[in-house]
């Protein structure tokens, strides 16, 4: 846990809707080193790990690891 960082996704910086809707964090993934990512449907509860019926993705290689840690790496830098 010591070499993870966690990012969390202000309400003063997402966008709204017309009706003043509030953008929703909603991301479940993990990025390791540009070369794996877990993408899941699972919210880190309680009730994920024991009664929901979730679904993860393990992608190990390619491209894709790498262009979503670039993604995430824009968005910090950018304050988003």
């Amino acid at each position: 846990a010591s070499a993870c960082s966690v990012y969390f996704w202000p309400q003063a910086n997402r966008p709204k809707s017309d009706g003043g809707k509030i953008g929703i964090l909603h991301v479940k993934c993990v990025v390791a080193d540009g070369h794996r990512m877990f993408l899941s449907s699972a919210n880190l509860t309680e009730y994920a790990f024991t009664i929901n019926m979730e679904l993860g993705l393990l992608v190990t290689g390619g491209n894709l690891p790498g262009e979503v840690e670039r993604h995430f790496d824009r968005l910090v830098a950018s304050g988003i």
